[in-house]
């Protein structure tokens, strides 16, 4: 670093109009011989130049296009993400919540951009590098892509679909939205090269490369990079939500959050020196905020379990097979696609249309029971309620069951989707355990004694006793966000809240596990 320090003294910042950002660039990599000056590396291009243009999207204004970038965002297999919303059902709630993962693609790979000029711009970032955790030339490339491309395997409602996947037969309907990226990146568009070729020619990639970061694949470096307490994804969809839905709790100091990145390489993510603490909070509280007002909002909630139970039946009757439900949902937008589910229906009469016209006329089942599912004066999940999450057939089994008492004792004709459970899922929202393992650089004197007493460089964020927002603390946000709930058509919700006593035994004995 010191010949590197000693030759940018020697810059003019303002001579020639060179930026001293981009000096230090192009210093740093002549430095390691990851290239001669003369020549301009294709990371260079992507991260310091604007050769398209320039594009212009709610929350982070003008983002600069490259010709690669534009390659990407004008291929069909990519444009279909305007197509799918971001939030499925929240424009039942917020009507503006109509923007789309094409956008939020655009951000992330924006995010991931400013993060990694940060990387090669800061003279105490680039000393934090090492041989197994570098920003060189390569690595940019893929991790620009992939932040570009983690959202590709999207599908209509995929979020809610993927909570409870339905079966036909013994086989899983659709797969993870993450597998299907490697479906989009290699599909075929006529007169055009596929994504995976448009990243070999112009990215200078290998598409699996790009796969196996967005999928996580285990022993990938740069993994939490893409998904995790500091990842560009969360602190876009952070603010562009809360920016969609209109609502004051969204806002992060980005630009500070990002000032504050250092790599980490023994655990190969990013840490935070001191400056990023008060921005951290933000987006840990923003995403409490929003997770209360917005992602587990009832009326979302509702519809979400009315979906759920409509493909559960559809598939597991046998009135559209598979591959039939993927063909639709696979290609198709958020717009269009239950419509054209209700043209597929061979029984227009049947029982489950009724539950398709519900959700389509947004006639939404209601709240009768709500239950936290948290063992008392603990953190500890009560295993009876979040068991309905990970069993589907037990779950509809109750929720006939349930309308069949109410049949009994109200002299009804329930046909058995009347009454829907919404459990919680197992799914850590708070990204506990990543946090845990997040550390701080000390930079300042105040702090410098924590990291001599680790015998380490870096302070784990919980041992600075900076912020009441530590890992532990963290818990209690799981416990706050996450409800079970009965819901209902409105009709019966008096009926439900009179029976309530008889039901909850049902839901809790019901189980060999709690007799």
């Amino acid at each position: 670093m010191a010949a590197i320090t000693n030759r940018l003294n020697l810059i003019d910042c303002k001579k020639d109009g060179v930026p001293i950002w981009h000096a230090l660039f192009l210093a740093y990599l002549e430095e390691r011989n990851y290239l001669k000056v003369q020549n301009l590396m294709i990371a260079e291009r992507l991260l310091f130049q604007s050769d398209g243009g320039f594009i212009r999207i709610p929350v982070w204004g003008h983002i600069p296009l490259s010709g690669a970038l534009k390659k990407i965002l004008s291929h069909p297999s990519f444009l279909r993400l305007k197509g799918i919303r971001q939030l499925s059902f929240s424009q039942q709630v917020y009507p503006g919540a109509t923007h789309t993962r094409f956008e939020h693609s655009i951000g992330v790979y924006h995010l991931m951009k400013l993060i990694l000029q940060r990387m090669l711009t800061s003279p105490l970032a680039l000393s934090l590098q090492d041989d197994r955790f570098r920003f060189d030339d390569h690595n940019c490339r893929v991790l620009l892509s992939a932040s570009l491309l983690h959202d590709i395997g999207h599908f209509p409602h995929a979020h809610i679909i993927e909570e409870q996947i339905p079966r036909y037969g013994n086989e899983p309907v659709f797969s993870h939205h993450e597998e299907l990226c490697r479906h989009f990146i290699y599909e075929q568009n006529p007169g055009m090269p596929t994504i995976a070729e448009i990243l070999q020619v112009e990215w200078k990639v290998e598409p699996e490369a790009v796969i196996a970061l967005i999928t996580g694949r285990a022993g990938i470096c740069f993994s939490k990079l893409i998904s995790g307490t500091l990842d560009p994804d969360k602190m876009d969809y952070l603010m562009r939500d809360a920016h969609h839905c209109n609502i004051p709790y969204g806002s992060i100091d980005i630009d500070r959050l990002i000032e504050s990145f250092v790599p980490d390489p023994q655990r190969e993510r990013f840490a935070i020196t001191e400056k990023g603490i008060a921005p951290l909070e933000s987006l840990l509280f923003a995403k409490y905020m929003m997770m209360r007002n917005v992602y587990w909002h009832h009326t979302s909630r509702a519809l979400s379990a009315m979906l759920r139970r409509l493909l559960q039946d559809i598939a597991g009757c046998g009135m559209l097979s598979g591959e039939a439900l993927r063909h639709l949902f696979y290609g198709n937008a958020d717009d269009r696609v239950l419509h054209e589910l209700k043209q597929l229906m061979p029984e227009k009469e049947h029982p489950l249309s009724a539950l398709l016209d519900d959700i389509l006329m947004r006639r939404v089942y209601k709240r009768a029971i709500t239950v936290q599912p948290y063992l008392p004066h603990s953190a500890k999940e009560d295993e009876r309620w979040f068991a309905y999450n990970g069993n589907s057939a037990m779950r509809r089994a109750m929720e006939m069951e349930i309308c069949r008492v109410l049949n009994k004792r109200y002299n009804l004709t329930l046909h058995g989707h009347e009454v829907l459970i919404d459990p919680p899922s197992k799914k850590d929202i708070f990204d506990y355990a990543d946090l845990k393992e997040l550390r701080v650089y000390p930079t300042r004197s105040e702090h410098i004694h924590y990291s001599l007493q680790c015998k380490s460089e870096y302070v784990r964020f919980d041992e600075l006793n900076e912020s009441v927002f530590q890992s532990d603390f963290i818990l209690s946000f799981e416990r706050f966000t996450k409800k079970f709930r009965v819901l209902c058509q409105p009709e019966l919700v008096e009926r439900i809240v009179e029976s309530r006593e008889e039901i909850m035994r049902m839901l809790t004995h019901d189980l060999d596990l709690f007799r």
